[in-house]
């Protein structure tokens, strides 16, 4: 009888086992959604650049991290529609001129997008939210890659960081785009 006992505990854990670590390997994506379309990014801003930055990084992630096929808007499972609300350069940093005058010297570059991704299928919302990220950049006109700040917070100065490169503002965009990027791939796997 003891022995009955052991296999039958044997038996459970194994299953237990394989059941979790089916679902921990499998990931958090909907059981019934293999592939996105991704509808053209709306943009209520005068920033045009970030519509493109922000496209490129997004297919760019989803494709090198092999998440879903994106197809058509006819041939897939789900749609994330992606809407710019706003670009915001924002004063941080000021400093006093000879003049007694303050002098931004840092800004702080926020973008509020808002992601909606749907089931197709069951037409059912799957995300529904709001996302803001920022960026710092220096005044000075000076490269960001020697303006000895961590401009997206990743605790990476200048050389040290990969992102770091280019005008000053220019390279704000392109840190907040893949900012953006990372936060919407992360609600993607992580919704359920």
């Amino acid at each position: 009888m003891d022995y009955k006992k052991k296999y039958i505990s044997i038996l459970y854990s194994l299953i237990i086992f394989t059941s979790c670590s089916f679902y921990s390997f499998k990931g958090s994506l909907p059981e019934n959604i293999n592939s996105i379309y991704l509808s053209q990014i709306s943009n209520a801003t005068s920033e045009y650049r970030i519509t493109n930055l922000l496209n490129e990084t997004i297919r760019t992630s989803l494709i090198s991290q092999n998440i879903l096929d994106i197809v058509d808007e006819y041939n897939s499972d789900s749609r994330l529609d992606i809407s710019i609300k706003s670009v915001d350069d924002i004063p941080n940093v000021y400093n006093s001129s000879e003049n007694q005058y303050e002098i931004v010297e840092q800004w702080k570059l926020n973008i509020k997008v808002k992601i909606v991704w749907k089931d197709i299928f069951n037409d059912k919302l799957i995300i529904d939210k709001e996302i803001v990220e920022w960026a710092m950049y220096n005044n000075s006109g000076i490269d960001v890659g020697m303006d000895n700040i961590d401009n997206d917070l990743d605790g990476l100065i200048d050389s040290e960081d990969s992102d770091e490169y280019g005008s000053s503002r220019e390279a704000a965009l392109r840190m907040v785009s893949n900012k953006i990027s990372d936060r919407i791939i992360n609600e993607l796997t992580s919704t359920w």
